[in-house]
């Protein structure tokens, strides 16, 4: 996920446009002291209309405060690599890549959860639906195509999941449109709601993918972590992220870990770190059992992006199974 710099022309042309306007007033305040208010509340419209346009098209203006920082401060995160609970297990790579250990290990510190497989229990949705993979279509990473956006990850992970008999609801809404800013709020809102009227969904997978500026000073580093080889094949990494402010904090980590426990048992590599943010809460207080998983980044392919959406969800079947009653 990634802010460009166009946000600096933006309030630029927002400078230039009020000036403008405040010159014509001024001129026509002598004439008729109606007609300046009447021009001044068009400007507003005006410019909180060109703001929401903008917003969803080059996705520059400001967002809210989860999204500025999940995308800035990095440097202020917890990277956890291996979690230490689980710090016994031994994972033993097979001549492909892939571990082969002979039981996935137990969960630790998770409750176990209660599922009726005969209704939908997983629900996978995007807060970020337009951020896109490689090709695009011009130099912003973002599309409204789902067949090259994260919705096209989150659709081949329910066909998966759905395959390995479980109940599954996907979410296709774009809720960074027409702007990013509220898209958290807005994704909120689908998933609560979602939640009122069935009560028996558990798990909430917000699908999304990572973002990088060619100019930033760690491009190198992030373009060589950003794929994995699985089965021969070139995968997209990918990442969990989760925010501190949550109430369910401490158990939304501890399902954070044992996710990457599993991933690392059956796909070592795939999954490279748990990112815990300096502050926010990305909707995770929803569930005791979500996540929200950025699969591979705007310098991966579709292709390899979908491959790891196939690897993704056959670990989720197995993390499920494993603490379900």
């Amino acid at each position: 996920m990634r802010r460009s710099n166009k946000g600096t022309y933006l309030i630029i042309a927002l400078i230039c446009l009020i000036l403008l306007n405040l010159g014509s007033m001024t001129i026509l305040l002598s004439r008729d002291i109606n007609k300046p208010i009447t021009i001044f509340k068009e400007l507003i419209r005006e410019v909180f209309s060109i703001s929401e346009e903008l917003d969803g098209i080059k996705v520059d203006s400001e967002v809210d405060r989860e999204l500025e920082q999940h995308n800035i401060d990095r440097a202020n995160d917890i990277i956890i690599i291996d979690p230490a609970e689980y710090e016994n297990l031994i994972i033993v790579k097979d001549s492909s890549g892939k571990g082969s250990i002979e039981n996935i290990p137990e969960p630790l510190n998770i409750d176990k959860v209660k599922i009726d497989k005969t209704k939908p229990y997983i629900y996978i949705y995007h807060t970020h639906g337009t951020e896109g993979y490689i090709p695009f279509d011009n130099a912003t990473y973002y599309t409204t195509d789902n067949n090259k956006n994260v919705v096209k990850v989150g659709d081949t992970m329910a066909k998966v999941l759905e395959a390995s008999g479980h109940v599954v609801n996907h979410s296709t809404v774009h809720h960074d449109r027409p702007s990013y800013n509220q898209s958290y709020s807005r994704s909120l809102k689908t998933i609560q709601d979602a939640k009122n009227n069935q009560d028996n969904l558990k798990f909430f997978f917000d699908i999304h993918r990572d973002g990088i500026d060619e100019g930033a000073s760690y491009y190198d580093s992030f373009v060589a972590n950003s794929k994995t080889t699985i089965n021969g094949k070139e995968v997209a990494t990918f990442s969990l992220v989760v925010g501190p402010d949550s109430p369910n904090y401490e158990k939304v980590l501890n399902f954070a870990k044992f996710f990457k426990v599993v991933s690392d048992t059956m796909y070592p590599d795939l999954c490279t770190k748990i990112i815990i943010k300096p502050y926010g809460k990305y909707n995770l207080y929803i569930s005791d059992y979500a996540a929200l998983i950025e699969i591979g980044s705007n310098v991966n392919t579709i292709e390899e992006a979908n491959e790891t959406a196939k690897l993704v969800a056959e670990i989720l079947d197995t993390v499920i199974r494993s603490i379900e009653e």
